[in-house]
Order: C-alpha cells, then sequence, then structure tokens
C-alpha cells in the first residue's frame, strides 16, 4: 500500500480471533465438500489441502473470516462464510472480500485490509486491521507536513 504525498491511514476496525486447530480439524473431518463449500472458497480449500499443515491453514483461513468479521463490525451476520477469503503466501496474510462482505467493507470505507497470523502450541491467532485513507487537510497539514493552509 502506497500513500501519496498528503494522505493518512485511519483505522477503521479491528479483528482478533483466536482458535485451537483441534477445533477446526474436528470441523473439517465431519464435513462433506458442500459443507466446505460454504465456509471456504475454492482457492481457499485448494490452498489448505496441499499445504504441509491442512489442520493449520484451515484454522487460518477461519480465524480470518472471524476477524474480519469483527473488524466489519456485524461480525458474520448477513455475510456469507465465503465472501471472505484469506490468502496465505510466504507467511503473508492477504484478505479478499467479495458480494455483501465488499459491500459492507465499502460502506465503511474500508480500502485496505491489514492481517497478520500467529500459530503456537496447537491454536492460531489472526489479527486484522481495516484501513480507510485520508486525505489530511488544514492545520493537520502545517504540522505534520510542513505546509502552509
Amino acid at each position: 500500500m502506497t500513500l501519496k504525498a498528503r494522505e493518512a491511514l485511519r483505522i477503521q476496525g479491528i479483528g482478533i480471533d483466536i482458535i485451537p486447530v483441534n477445533r477446526i480439524t474436528r470441523l473439517i473431518e465431519r464435513s462433506d465438500r458442500q459443507t466446505l463449500n460454504f465456509l471456504f472458497t475454492p482457492s481457499e480449500i485448494d490452498f489448505c489441502q496441499l499445504s504441509k499443515n491442512p489442520d493449520q491453514s484451515y484454522t487460518i483461513c477461519f480465524a480470518t473470516k472471524e476477524a474480519v468479521g469483527k473488524a466489519l463490525g456485524i461480525g458474520l451476520v448477513g455475510i456469507d462464510w465465503n465472501e471472505i477469503e484469506a490468502n496465505i503466501t510466504h507467511e503473508k496474510l492477504l484478505v479478499r472480500l467479495s458480494g455483501k462482505a465488499s459491500i459492507q467493507a465499502k460502506k465503511l470505507g474500508i480500502k485496505n485490509w491489514l492481517a497478520t497470523w500467529s500459530a503456537w502450541d496447537q491454536h492460531v491467532l489472526v489479527h486484522v486491521l481495516a484501513v480507510s485513507i485520508t486525505r489530511c487537510k488544514g492545520e493537520f497539514d502545517d504540522k505534520y507536513f510542513g505546509t502552509a493552509t
């Protein structure tokens, strides 16, 4: 994310979720393909199935959905689970939204997501920040950018 002169990030929402890996492992073991498609995007399912640690990968995806729902301020009410996609690449976590989740983010002015995850002792933690970009003006310019208004 590159900011232009006189732009600032504004945090619109914060979401955190911690889940035991074995909870999601049991969910995956009990689920058929139709249920998995309800919870996860095809890209998430493909990634998790091919991952060195599928149970942890599914848990990261699930926790991301929970954390994003919290950052949107509505949980997952009115949003389909598979409208929030976690893209895990080289230990980075990217969030992609579609459908009603994307509409809710636009209503809040969210332009980007900053997301991280960590795993320890068979638990996964996901932390997301919902970010908007605002144009700075007035006295804020003088103080922080050294420009006259």
